[in-house]
């Protein structure tokens, strides 16, 4: 946490070791189709600013119900409020959204970019896994229409 002190908090993708290995192993688990989810916080506060201030430490999968699910994802609508609901009743914020690469790097696709809210305080993180040995997860916010890279720091 140290490292924070350096960087402005609006820069970085605040996650926790097991989160971000739980979060590796679904979307490799996924392939060859796009896994999709989302990244919640245990410990922030109503009001918080989410996606800037509270450390990822729960990844909760969406199963992926697109109709190209090898190249695009979309969340299946019951899941997601599941999810949703059991999050609240748990106390838990939704940080962000995620979704995987299963060939290609971690950057914003154009159906990421029409597929996104427009203007939003949630992260959005995507996991490449076009290299099997090194996958890389990026974290971004959506800034002005555009995405914005974000500092990924282990909480």
């Amino acid at each position: 946490m140290e490292q924070l002190n350096r960087i402005p908090i609006h820069e970085v993708g605040l996650i926790t070791r097991q989160a971000y290995n739980q979060l590796l192993s679904i979307c490799l688990g996924s392939l060859p189709e796009e896994a999709c989810g989302i990244v919640a916080s245990r410990t922030s506060a109503p009001g918080d600013d989410l996606s800037a201030a509270s450390p990822i430490d729960t990844i909760i999968p969406i199963r992926n119900i697109h109709s190209s699910p090898r190249t695009a994802f979309k969340f299946d609508p019951e899941q997601w409020t599941s999810a949703y609901y059991e999050m609240q009743t748990n106390r838990q914020s939704l940080v962000g959204l995620f979704h995987s690469h299963p060939s290609t790097e971690a950057i914003p696709s154009s159906l990421d970019q029409a597929g996104f809210w427009p203007a939003s305080s949630i992260s959005y993180w995507i996991v490449s896994l076009a290299d099997r040995s090194s996958p890389r997860i990026q974290p971004y916010r959506r800034i002005h229409g555009g995405f914005e890279p974000l500092e990924l720091v282990f909480a």
